[in-house]
């Protein structure tokens, strides 16, 4: 049993240290730091859009005057809040965390090809607008130079 292991490892090892897989892997491995910055940037512009809009809330409460923009921030808002607490609780409660966090990944990609955003606003950066369809993927891949595609 231990031979059949160790065969298997060398041959991971093997198959991961060839430089066309190599460089597949660390091209995908960019692709993913590029999303995982995506997301969190995302849930961090979305922190501070719910405080400025429990602020406009607290403004309404206390019965003070609200600009029109601050009504029309607050209505988009809180669309923003109902539009992610549909979609991500349901799938966060899935019992593993982790499986939860893919499959609203996968779903988000899968939604994004037909341009239809499932997350809040803040998820879908402006200057790279197109990043994750496929043709924004390819594009970005064949501008990387040390990626074969």
């Amino acid at each position: 049993m231990d031979a059949l292991r160790k065969k298997i490892i060398t041959y991971f090892l093997t198959l991961f240290t060839l430089p066309r897989v190599k460089e597949a892997v660390a091209g995908y491995a960019r692709l993913f730091l590029g999303e995982a910055s995506r997301y969190s940037t995302g849930i961090k512009t979305e922190a501070l859009e719910t405080k400025e809009t429990f602020t406009i809330l607290t403004k309404y409460i206390k019965k003070e005057k609200i600009t029109k923009a601050e009504k029309k921030q607050f209505k988009k808002h809180i669309v923003d809040i109902l539009r992610s607490s549909g979609i991500m609780v349901p799938v966060m409660l899935i019992p593993l965390p982790f499986i939860g966090t893919l499959l609203l990944i996968i779903m988000d990609h899968l939604l994004m090809s037909m341009n239809i955003h499932l997350l809040p606003d803040s998820f879908y950066p402006k200057d790279k607008k197109d990043l994750l369809t496929p043709k924004g993927i390819e594009d970005d891949l064949k501008k990387d130079k040390n990626f074969i595609f």
